[in-house]
């Protein structure tokens, strides 16, 4: 017994120097060649399983990865909006719906931000002359915009006509600063200024949005004409420049 395994250790001996020095012997001991191929194989599937795996699990992290980038763009473009209407409402529309247009940001958010901003500035407006009263011509930016003389002169019609100008205001760019100013500094009642300024502001800001889904350079071009023959000598006569 002890000398067949002396022998059969020299033969496994052989056979690994025989493979080391390139003897081929696959063709005598085939159940050898075929238990190496089968190892091999099975190594392969395995990592390729691992690999299966590992993809499968990550694939889902990277879904949420590229969803958690999209709603911070549209937060973004949402704030952007925003801080647009308080410079200009009606490039702040207009530019929210070329970029619905372009697809970086969906309608209704670019509705909702552009009448989110128009909330926020036009009441602010109402509130700062409702609460700061005459103060408020001693201020800049407003004592550049409206005059107590002229808010005072216009009084009386204004508590006549108040709903119509302020309807008629969300159509007229450059009228809203000094009509919503003057609507709080002449003390007009909060729901009245709420239900006709409100209302319209609920109803014009996504029409315009939409509008300018369309034809958003065209009403650019007619804003910035409006701009140049209207707004900008009005402006030029108001501070002589």
């Amino acid at each position: 017994m002890k000398y067949i395994r002396i022998c059969t250790i020299f033969i496994l001996a052989g056979l690994f120097s025989a493979s080391d020095y390139g003897i081929n012997v696959s063709s005598e001991y085939p159940v050898l060649q075929d238990s190496v191929v089968l190892d091999s194989n099975r190594q392969v599937t395995d990592s390729v399983q691992t690999k299966k795996g590992s993809l499968e699990k990550l694939v889902p992290y990277l879904d949420d990865v590229k969803a958690d980038s999209k709603n911070e763009l549209i937060v973004l473009y949402m704030l952007l909006i925003i801080l647009g209407t308080l410079m200009s409402e009606d490039l702040a529309c207009i530019g929210a719906g070329l970029m619905a247009a372009q697809g970086l940001i969906d309608f209704w958010p670019a509705a909702i931000a552009a009448t989110a901003g128009i909330y926020i500035g036009d009441f602010t407006l109402y509130f700062a002359g409702r609460f700061m009263g005459n103060a408020i011509f001693n201020i800049p930016p407003f004592k550049w915009m409206v005059k107590k003389e002229n808010v005072y002169s216009a009084e009386a019609w204004f508590q006549k006509k108040g709903p119509v100008i302020l309807v008629l205001s969300r159509f007229i760019p450059g009228s809203r600063f000094p009509v919503y100013l003057s609507a709080g500094i002449l003390k007009t009642g909060f729901w009245t200024f709420l239900l006709y300024f409100g209302l319209m502001a609920l109803l014009w800001t996504p029409t315009f949005v939409w509008l300018s889904v369309f034809a958003g350079n065209e009403l650019l071009l007619v804003f910035l004409l409006i701009l140049l023959k209207y707004l900008i000598p009005v402006f030029k006569k108001k501070f002589r420049i």
